[in-house]
């Protein structure tokens, strides 16, 4: 079974750091727990670090289902994604995926400017030179894409999401503003709603644009991910 791997705007950044009005620190984690089937099942993490010496953000997304799940559905993927600072882009994406019976791991190199990837299967070394939209990326990089961008009601962007097959053009969109409560606490919220309806991110309706809640449509039914803690 293959879990639907979810989830940019041009912002301008100075030489060094930061912009200020990134909502986002050098350095952050973000933590959930994940329901399936009106049940925890586990728990995500999304680690942000600007790595030193660069103009690149690291993102480390890690999922794992709880033991006493695993034992007998077992989810365990690791998804590393590099982000231009100059754009907040990916350049690079590696993807250690086991859900089930199913394990594969690939990474992919983007050229944002050139609209071309370049998709590498780590298991027999087999390369692919694919075709980019523009503004490619998947949920993570999403995720913060849209954090370092203000959000308004009824605003929507085209943007195209990446899979190991190529990229699929969706449009994402602020549907309402909605209040909510998660385990992190009781939030106003700004919900942003894919295309498809595949994928629902709702975000603090604030400047720190957390992703507090994230919703999204797998093979075995609509898995969601609520904040649990960020430090």
């Amino acid at each position: 079974m293959k879990i639907v791997l979810l989830f940019c705007t041009i912002i301008t950044f100075c030489n060094y750091g930061f912009a200020e009005s990134l909502p986002f620190k050098e350095k952050e984690t973000l933590s959930f727990s994940i329901e399936m089937f009106g049940m925890k099942i586990g728990n995500q993490t999304i680690a942000a670090c600007l790595l030193p010496g660069s103009q690149t953000l690291q993102l480390i997304s890690e999922t794992r289902t709880a033991p006493f799940v695993s034992k007998i559905y077992k989810l365990h993927n690791k998804i590393e994604t590099h982000i231009s600072m100059k754009n907040l882009l990916p350049v690079y994406i590696k993807n250690q995926i086991q859900e089930g019976k199913y394990i594969k791991n690939w990474t992919v190199e983007l050229d944002q400017m050139n609209h071309f990837g370049t998709i590498t299967t780590v298991k027999d070394d087999k390369r692919e030179r694919i075709i980019l939209s523009p503004n490619t990326m998947n949920i993570p990089a999403l995720i913060y894409y849209l954090r370092g961008k203000e959000l308004k009601l009824n605003d929507s962007r085209s943007l195209a999401l990446l899979n190991e097959d190529g990229d699929k053009a969706i449009t994402v969109r602020v549907e309402k503003q909605e209040r909510i409560r998660v385990p992190q606490g009781k939030f106003s919220t700004l919900k942003v709603v894919e295309s498809s309806g595949g994928v629902v991110i709702w975000f603090t309706n604030d400047e720190n644009r957390l992703p507090v809640k994230i919703e999204c449509q797998t093979n075995a039914g609509w898995l969601k991910a609520e904040l649990v803690g960020v430090k």
